[in-house]
């Protein structure tokens, strides 16, 4: 009886399952399909035409993978005995009520009419015609808008098991690039096996993304249309406009009334007198050039790192006294006004960044044509923006892979975070995101950047765990449970960054208890420690090769090379990071060589990531002027090496970047010099007072302490010529005095002018920081010949979105004095430089008191050769900076 009834239930579920087939569409069934792809017999465009052919054989892998292969037809040429999947804008898709012009964006229909299928969108080329090669133009020209891409990605995935997982394409690259790439075989999309692709006989979806941009790199692939990251069409976010409105090197000569008075000079630097009716008019003659040019939105808003101009006339501007926030706000809604009157059909985007980030307080209404990107996205910014009229919207400009001291190749966003960002900026209407740093991990990243995409396809109802797990189900099959694992593990460990330390995020920056904005995180080392700790390490790389071991496909097997590239860079930085810790702890030269050893092996395994062939086109990161023959390896099955994507100095982090200073770190230290070099260390000078008047060569001099410059650590191994420093003080001026070898015969140097550039001259650097920490210090360059002087201030710029931000700020002008003797007969160059105690805002110190500081000595040896010679300085200090400071101690 049981084995009876259980039949019975059989039976029933085969007769439903029956009802329902006989309601759908049954495009494919167990290898079989009577369906052809059908596109128009015209497009446009070329490119567009381009698009749709590659959407065409986008669905024509997904039925292949299925045992099914259909044919591919133009409009006028299908067979009229089968029924069709109707690609773009065809007859077919009109004749049946199909209004692509009441879409806008990226918006798309997907109708079934009978047996047959429609998947039409909004395909639309730039107005905005090239006036040169695609990659070496604005990122805001040239792309098409390619609805029906959309609308296919969209299908594919929700019928017939589409993934679509990375980029298959280059940055510039066009559609017909995607030709040469096999999309059944690629590790960049998967399609999930199933007997049939069936689809709703009553299909009829009308879909616009809520976002008409997602921009990072310059791309238009199948993955950044499936993803919703789509580029630009027809808009210039422009962001920072004054400088192309009216560029320094055309103007400031003739006309630098145009440009910001800074302490009493007009100065060359970017910054602008925004009184000057003249330059009014160019700003607004700049809006309406694009506009005229056929974009229909056009960005506007100030420098980077805003300087106020003091003229008189901008101090009255609008009658704001020293609000510049408003200053600004009023000036740039006058324009858009004034663009509304001859262009009412277009839109004005004005960038809410640094002084513009708060509302303006003047009026609560912009003009009609008005749309404001803001830079600040949090719950806090979208509650202050709310209660102002905004007619055409908000779009944002967000700030997720733009590094904070990790550098650009760690991960620094999670699934989690993208998920309540993604619904908070559509809560609050968000048309447009421009991401600053694209994401460039696509092996530790990858879920990231997929749950952004996908979160963005549903807001309301995605949940950012059921995409992580689609993401890895179809990018790593068998081997997806220990992935999981390795992701769980990895977001686990950078989510407190993600939500917290990262660029914008609430601890990014606090107020002290003196009222000063500070980062929490300064040290790149420090987060870097953090974060990937030994425990975090170990994790990651076990799940990772149970992944290995476990991988049933050579798609998963690519996938997993790339995040073994990836993961391996990040294990052997953070392995650089935790010895030269242990470094710290312990400076023996035990310690140091271990550490030597892990610098060694990490620059062994970036330069196994290159190799060195003919370059035909630039890397991603790479610009066609800093094109070498070095390029990044391949990856077994890739069709586009994914990582590294900038040059080896890059991936080695050479350089100082924004929030990422790490060049003078143990990252770039010449490890065979080191090894030969005794241990360095930081050093403690006596300031020695002073009576009566010091001059430079007083008396005085015989008492204070002598202080010798060592070689920079992991430069010469030795100095030609010998270098010391003495210091005294009374009670109103603080005064140095280096005395400098100078080889035989070394008489005559070059001037350079005030605050010019000293880095390849004879020259001293000296820094005061006279807070008793590293913060807030000055800095004071001086050359031998008559009036070669620098002078900057350093730590006092409060945001840090400024530029100026932790780095040298020469508008600051000083009184101090300098004085220089050469003398030729006893070869040496005596400096004596006196700074007054109230040009650095302090009284004299009590005895005891401890200030820090640091001296450096650029002598040029020879024509090509340099000697760097410092006071005071850490294993790791490679030039003159607040980490090598020693200490200032004035004499009890």
């Amino acid at each position: 009886m049981k084995i009876e009834y259980s039949k019975f239930f059989l039976a029933v579920l085969f007769c439903m399952s029956l009802s329902v087939c006989s309601a759908d569409l049954v495009l494919s069934d167990r290898g079989k399909s009577d369906y052809q792809v059908v596109v128009p017999d015209s497009s446009a465009d070329p490119e567009t035409g381009e698009w749709l052919k590659q959407a065409a054989r986008l669905v024509q892998a997904a039925f292949k993978v299925n045992g099914a292969d259909i044919p591919v037809a133009a409009e006028s040429g299908k067979d009229p005995g089968k029924p069709g999947i109707y690609l773009g804008d065809t007859e077919f898709s009109r004749q049946n009520g199909i209004k692509l012009s009441e879409l806008k964006g990226w918006g798309y229909f997907i109708k079934a009419v009978g047996s047959n299928l429609v998947i039409a969108g909004r395909d639309k080329p730039p107005v905005v015609k090239p006036e040169g090669p695609r990659e070496q133009i604005s990122w805001d020209q040239l792309w098409p808008c390619i609805g029906t891409v959309k609308g296919t990605a969209d299908f594919l995935r929700e019928y017939a098991g589409a993934r679509f997982l990375y980029p298959e394409i280059w940055h510039w690259e066009a559609p017909s690039e995607l030709a040469r790439l096999d999309f059944t075989n690629s590790p960049c999309m998967e399609f999930i096996k199933s007997d049939t692709i069936v689809a709703p006989s009553d299909l009829d979806v009308r879909k616009v993304p809520f976002v008409l941009y997602n921009k990072g790199y310059p791309r238009e692939s199948i993955w950044d249309i499936a993803l919703n990251m789509f580029p630009l069409v027809d808009i210039s976010t422009g962001g920072h406009t004054y400088e192309r409105a009216a560029p320094v090197e055309e103007y400031y000569d003739k006309h630098p009334e145009y440009f910001a008075l800074v302490n009493g000079k007009r100065i060359n630097a970017g910054q602008y007198c925004i009184s000057n009716p003249e330059l009014q008019e160019l700003f607004y003659r700049d809006l309406c050039k694009w506009l005229d040019k056929g974009y229909e939105i056009v960005g506007l808003g100030q420098p980077d790192g805003f300087q106020c101009c003091q003229c008189d006339d901008c101090k009255k501007l609008f009658d704001t006294g020293d609000d510049w926030s408003e200053k600004l706000w009023i000036l740039h809604r006058n324009l858009a006004e004034r663009v509304l009157k001859l262009h009412p059909d277009k839109t004005v985007m004005i960038m809410a960044y640094m002084h513009t980030e708060k509302v303006p307080k003047t009026f609560k209404k912009f003009p009609a044509n008005t749309m404001i990107m803001l830079c600040g996205t949090n719950d806090k910014d979208f509650e202050d923006w709310n209660k102002i009229e905004v007619p055409k919207g908000f779009t944002s400009y967000i700030y997720n892979w733009c590094p904070n001291q990790g550098g650009v190749y760690f991960p620094t966003r999670t699934p989690l975070f993208v998920e309540t960002q993604v619904k908070r900026l559509f809560t609050n209407h968000v048309q447009g995101i421009q991401r600053d740093g694209p994401g460039l991990l696509f092996g530790l990243e990858g879920p990231v950047y997929y749950t952004l995409g996908r979160m963005i396809d549903d807001p309301e109802t995605n949940r950012a765990n059921d995409i992580v797990n689609e993401f890895c189900s179809a990018a790593f099959g068998r081997a997806s449970a220990p992935m999981r694992g390795f992701y769980d593990a990895l977001y686990h460990g950078v989510e407190l960054y993600s939500d917290y330390l990262g660029t914008r995020c609430p601890a990014w920056t606090y107020a002290d208890i003196n009222g000063r904005r500070r980062k929490f995180v300064t040290d790149p080392f420090q987060l870097i420690g953090f974060i990937y700790t030994p425990d975090l390490l170990s994790s990651l790389e076990k799940n990772l090769a149970l992944a290995e071991k476990t991988a049933d496909s050579d798609r998963a097997r690519w996938r997993l090379a790339l995040v073994r590239r990836e993961f391996d860079y990040v294990k052997s930085t953070a392995a650089v990071v935790h010895l030269y810790h242990a470094y710290q702890v312990k400076p023996d030269r035990v310690s140091r060589d271990q550490l030597l050893d892990a610098i060694d092996a990490r620059n062994a395994l970036i330069n196994s990531y290159y190799v060195e062939q003919p370059r035909t086109k630039p890397s991603p990161g790479w610009s066609l002027r800093s094109m070498t023959n070095i390029c990044a390896k391949p990856i077994p099955g890739w069709p586009e090496t994914l990582f590294p994507l900038h040059s080896p100095g890059h991936l080695k982090m050479e350089y100082n970047l924004y929030q990422g200073a790490f060049k003078d770190t143990a990252f770039n230290w010449d490890t065979k010099t080191m090894r030969n070099a005794p241990l360095p260390g930081v050093k403690r000078a006596v300031v020695k007072p002073a009576a009566g008047q010091v001059a430079i060569d007083s008396p005085a001099w015989d008492l204070a302490e002598t202080n010798i410059l060592e070689a920079m650590p992991g430069s010469q191994p030795s100095l030609t010529c010998k270098t010391s420093l003495r210091v005294l003080s009374d009670k109103d001026n603080l005064y140095l005095r280096v005395e400098s070898e100078l080889p035989a015969g070394m008489k005559d140097f070059a001037a350079v002018a005030r605050d010019g550039d000293m880095k390849k001259q004879e020259s001293l650097d000296i820094c005061v920081a006279p807070f008793g920490n590293r913060e807030k210090f000055y800095r004071f360059k001086v050359g031998p010949a008559t009036g070669s002087k620098y002078d900057a201030a350093i730590g006092f710029i409060a945001d840090p979105m400024d530029p100026r931000w932790g780095l040298d700020d020469p508008s600051w002008n000083g009184e101090w004095e300098y004085q220089s003797l050469l003398e030729p007969d006893k070869k040496r160059w005596l400096a004596m430089v006196r700074i007054p105690f109230k040009t650095m805002g302090v009284e004299q110190p009590a005895a005891g008191a401890i200030w820090m500081g640091n001296v450096g000595r650029t002598h040029i040896a020879a024509p090509d050769r340099q000697e760097v010679s410092i006071w005071s300085a850490r294993p790791d200090t490679r030039e003159l900076n607040a980490q090598s400071f020693g200490e200032i101690v004035f004499d009890k």
